[in-house]
């Protein structure tokens, strides 16, 4: 008799640590849009891409390619599990940080290209993840020149000329 109530109690704990699914789409809708008021965006442009767009797009960048020098070939790739997390983390955060550009107050000008190159931005840092995911090199070093790419686009536009 105690193992099945034991049981019993194994079970209900159990179940009620499950995740529901069966729950309304209306209860894990996403919260009201927040205000443009709401937003902080006070640091300049230069700053948040010098502190947070430079700094992720260099934790892939810095993690592909070779150095060939008087020595040999040299690769740069991760070696190790950690090295492609790091990389992987810095594809995600530079991806996320892609969205941090079209907050209200942060964009050029009405202009549907600075909105463009922004999804450019995340969309070759999100194959950037998958490639380093995968521990696909030749992957990931095309993702990393996308990035790139995007990046000059961007700033062919609104950075030259400045």
């Amino acid at each position: 008799m105690i193992r099945l109530t034991l049981g019993v109690a194994l079970a209900a704990l159990l179940a009620a640590c499950s995740p529901k699914t069966d729950t309304p789409a209306a209860t894990t809708a996403a919260p009201a849009s927040a205000a443009a008021a709401d937003y902080k965006t006070a640091l300049p442009m230069k700053e948040l891409m010098g502190h947070v767009i430079d700094n992720a797009a260099d934790g892939v960048w810095l993690n592909q390619g070779w150095i060939i020098n008087f020595q040999g070939t040299h690769e740069l790739f991760p070696t190790t599990d950690e090295g492609w997390m790091y990389a992987s983390n810095a594809a995600v955060t530079l991806a996320e940080a892609s969205n941090l550009l079209l907050l209200p107050g942060r964009p050029a000008d009405d202009d549907r290209r600075w909105v463009d190159a922004s999804h450019a931005l995340y969309a070759a840092a999100m194959r950037s993840h998958e490639a380093a995911e995968a521990r696909d090199k030749e992957a990931f070093f095309k993702a990393g020149s996308d990035i790139y790419e995007a990046c000059v686009q961007c700033h062919s536009r609104y950075v030259i000329g400045e």
